[in-house]
């Protein structure tokens, strides 16, 4: 910003002359303090005068305005003796500081002016004429060397800004998740000296700000780790309480960034008095994060050390940026999970991750086919160290950053497949498979780590499925298909999991060479209300799949109605409730060896089994219409639902009446309107039957 001052340029002075200085110092240290104090105060005296410099003075309180003033006698002493290396690391703190305090470098200038002048001036009236011109010479250099050495000092807290701006304008463009860049924007920010702490959060329904992710230690232990207990205020966004007059709560108000210049001018900080004195906060500002409307959706709010750190002109705009580029992350990752999470409970998870409480359970996928389980998928759990319930992966995985990420699923592998070398051992040779989230095809740590694994527990990769979680992420890069070829040649199966749950993933079935689909169990989750467009759905996507050489696994089976549906639309495997819950490895083998699915595809025995029958039954039928001689085998085809009637002794209820109706308008043609009512009652009365079946 500021080149060089080339102030020293005369050669030194000859020996006899440094000495005859330093004599010429030392012979004025008695008169010193006297002028010293006057000089201090005229100084401040002048400053006050001036609204840029008093705005900055004026916030400090007396005891600090107190030490800056002594500090300054000292400063001055120091200039009666010669300059060393201490003195360039003094001046250059001395500048840092100005610069963490929101003194521009020209105010640096203008100050040292003023100094100048008002020196000469003392040197006039106490200085011995024959003194006067030695020792000027001496100053006017010093000061210019102070001034040099205090604008580098100024200058490296500019660029500890400017490398915090080109690390979160990094982080914006390679964070795969919400929590990643937040944690990268704060950890640039706690590099840059003078900003003690920072905090990202949003309030809940009672307008009480949850902070999610933080840095700052002692704030972390002295403030955030005390609210939970009530030893520390809380924070809100309500204006009718004391706890919402601080920034945060004018912040989130006025949509508007909000400063406390200096707490101890601030009177609205008195609740969090107290904590911020023990802390050392001296000033701090409140970033509302604003949404594409303009409304607050989140908080950052950063505490420093210094007074007045924040409300320089050239901080306001470092302010104004990161509320923009917060904004933008937020709209980013809009399909990210909304609900508000603590910071302690996110650290609690990262916690039980970090400290063996990861507790892998198992469900098995049954083949629908043999009606025997093929493989069990690993699904990640967390143990509360108290022993208590498990830990659901929704309640975590979204508060897990890329590193925790990363860790859980090397985890997740590694006690994956010792599970599964330890059933083998016992006579139960299945598969297993293990979920992997989209960043693992941007990531090479995770094919790394697989290769590894595959190696240490010599296992046949094709016994081995990953499956690829949904994500409008997942594109097509370079860099992403070369570790999908990586995958795909360590011999792995590759699975995608949720089909259906979003476009994305219906576009990824013909860019991505999945050996396997998972139709997400979202789909059946809309049977109650439309069971047929539910089971279409589900025959569809199969269809599809297969058509693509993939084989399909139906998600969320969690009743045998559900379980008989799938089997007849002819999906290769299932997995759910209806089947199996999850279990502890410990459990898996005794469960294989006492389960076996029945399958009879002809006859099914529930409402959903039946619809589904009935379902591929009209489908047969629409191929007939070119030729209608071949009706009355359609007819006759229709047994599975007429073989249900009877075992379920329906005969001259509602169904059966549909189902005669439905027969006996067959046979005047599949175009005719008698037909088309026949139809639409007969899909009326199986929605009926699949309600009560599910109690709804």
């Amino acid at each position: 910003m500021y080149e060089k001052l080339n102030i020293s340029a005369e050669p030194p002075a000859p020996a006899e002359q440094q000495a005859a200085l330093r004599a010429l110092l030392a012979a004025v240290q008695p008169d010193l303090n006297g002028v010293v104090e006057a000089f201090i105060r005229q100084f401040y005296d002048e400053l006050l005068k001036q609204t840029r410099f008093s705005r900055v003075l004026k916030l400090l309180s007396v005891a600090e305005f107190s030490r800056l003033r002594s500090n300054q006698e000292r400063h001055l002493r120091s200039l009666f003796v010669g300059s060393s290396e201490a003195s360039v690391r003094v001046a250059r703190h001395v500048g840092r500081v100005h610069a963490l305090i929101g003194l521009d470098a020209s105010w640096l200038v203008e100050a040292y002016g003023l100094y100048t002048r008002l020196l000469i001036g003392h040197f006039a009236a106490w200085v011995d004429p024959s003194e006067r011109a030695a020792l000027l010479r001496y100053f006017i250099t010093r000061l210019q060397d102070e001034l040099q050495w205090q604008i580098e000092g100024h200058e490296d807290i500019v660029r500890q800004f400017d490398a915090a701006l080109v690390r979160i304008d990094a982080a914006i463009l390679t964070a795969h998740t919400l929590s990643d860049l937040l944690r990268a924007v704060l950890g640039a920010l706690e590099n840059i000296e003078g900003v003690l702490a920072g905090t990202i959060g949003r309030p809940d329904a009672a307008g009480v700000v949850q902070f999610e992710h933080a840095f700052g230690s002692r704030f972390k232990s002295l403030y955030l780790d005390r609210i939970d207990s009530g030893e520390a205020a809380f924070t809100t966004v309500r204006g009718d309480a004391a706890e919402g007059l601080g920034v945060s709560g004018r912040a989130w108000r006025s949509r508007e960034v909000q400063y406390t210049a200096s707490y101890a001018c601030d009177p609205a900080i008195l609740p969090w008095k107290d904590v911020a004195d023990e802390l050392g906060v001296r000033s701090a500002v409140s970033i509302p994060i604003l949404d594409a409307s303009g409304q607050p959706i989140a908080l950052m709010d950063l505490y420093s050390s210094y007074p007045g750190f924040f409300t320089s002109s050239t901080r306001r705009v470092f302010v104004e940026h990161l509320q923009k580029v917060l904004g933008l992350a937020f709209a980013r990752y809009a399909h990210s999970p909304s609900g508000v999470v603590p910071y302690a409970r996110r650290q609690f998870y990262v916690d039980l991750l970090d400290h063996s409480g990861l507790q892998m359970r198992y469900q098995p996928v049954v083949n629908l086919k043999t009606g025997r389980p093929e493989k069990f998928e690993a699904l990640a759990r967390l143990q509360r160290r108290d022993g208590g319930e498990l830990i659901a992966p929704g309640e975590f995985l979204p508060v897990l950053g890329a590193h925790d990420m990363w860790r859980l699923f090397s985890l997740g592998l590694e006690q994956a497949l010792h599970a599964r070398q330890r059933w083998a051992q016992q006579g139960i040779d299945l598969d297993v498979s293990v979920n992997m989230p989209p960043v693992a095809l941007s990531d090479p740590r995770y094919v790394e780590r697989v290769e590894q694994l595959l190696r240490s527990h010599a296992l046949e990769p094709r016994r081995l499925t990953l499956e690829l979680l949904e994500s409008s992420d997942l594109d097509i890069s370079e860099r992403r298909d070369a570790l999908l070829a990586r995958f795909r040649a360590t011999g792995v199966r590759l699975a995608e999991d949720d089909l259906g749950s979003g476009y994305s993933s219906l576009l990824r079935l013909d860019s991505f060479p999945f050996d396997e689909v998972k139709i997400d169990q979202g789909l059946l989750g809309g049977l109650g209300k439309a069971p047929r467009r539910a089971l279409d759905f589900i025959q569809h996507l199969t269809r599809l799949a297969h058509d693509l050489g993939s084989t399909v696994v139906v998600e969320g089976l969690e009743s045998a109605g559900l379980v008989e549906a799938a089997i007849i639309l002819q999906a290769d495997a299932g997995q759910g409730y209806g089947l199996a819950r999850p279990m502890p490895a410990d459990a898996v083998v005794d469960w294989v060896r006492g389960f076996h699915l029945t399958i009879n595809r002809d006859h099914p025995r529930t409402a959903l089994g039946i619809y589904a029958a009935h379902l591929l039954w009209e489908q047969r039928l629409a191929y007939m219409t070119p030729w209608p001689d071949a009706l009355p085998l359609a007819a006759r085809a229709a047994t599975a639902l007429h073989h249900y009637i009877e075992v379920e002794g329906l005969e001259g209820g509602p169904l059966h009446l549909a189902y005669q109706r439905l027969i006996s308008a067959l046979s005047e043609g599949l175009e005719t309107p008698a037909f088309a009512r026949a139809q639409q009652d007969m899909r009326r009365q199986l929605d009926l039957l699949v309600r009560a079946e599910l109690g709804r």
